[in-house]
């Protein structure tokens, strides 16, 4: 008795194994393709984005109104960041790229005046100031384009929507869409 018949058949059976897994594959990958995953609630789209803009300004000014603080001396960025120079800066302005030092006190916006507000954050009581490469991602967003807009020697506050600093997801004991007031100081690049 020859073997022959019994190896076509055995590989036959092998090809269609194969070809079956072949297709059982390609149907999974083109059903992941068409599938929509659920996106994270803490990466809001460019859409939910400027919607947490508008509430956020609207806090904002709300807090002004409500505490009679004066914007007359406020600037205002494209992206709501408002702000007031409390020191004008004398050196250089810090750029995208820039390594610089500065000290910063970041609160809440719960109380009538900055100084009765409670404090979240910092760099006051280190042993040396906080060090920010500007554009190199290790700071929230509100800050990159904050220390783009000083001098070196420049103290200002600066009132950052949510949407530029933690967002929907909050960090620590920062809640969901905060907006967060910091007065920086910029005090010298490296």
């Amino acid at each position: 008795m020859s073997l022959y018949p019994l190896i076509q058949w055995t590989a036959k059976k092998d090809n269609l194994l194969r070809a079956l897994l072949l297709f059982v594959i390609a149907v999974s990958f083109a059903a992941c393709e068409k599938q929509e995953f659920p996106r994270s609630i803490c990466r809001p789209t460019e859409s939910e984005k400027m919607t947490q803009k508008e509430a956020d300004i609207k806090v904002i000014k709300k807090y002004f109104r409500e505490n009679n603080i004066d914007t007359s001396s406020m600037q205002v960025t494209a992206s709501g960041i408002h702000y007031f120079n409390l020191t004008q800066g004398t050196g250089a302005k810090a750029n995208l790229g820039d390594v610089v030092e500065v000290h910063y006190l970041g609160k809440y916006l719960d109380g009538p005046t900055f100084n009765s507000s409670t404090t979240f954050d910092s760099s006051y009581g280190g042993a040396k100031p906080f060090t920010v490469s500007i554009g190199a991602g290790g700071v929230i967003a509100g800050w990159e384009e904050a220390l783009q807009l000083m001098k070196v020697g420049e103290e200002s506050r600066f009132y950052i929507p949510s949407y530029l600093a933690y967002g929907p997801c909050g960090r620590g004991s920062i809640g969901p869409n905060e907006v967060l007031v910091f007065d920086i100081k910029l005090l010298r690049k490296l």
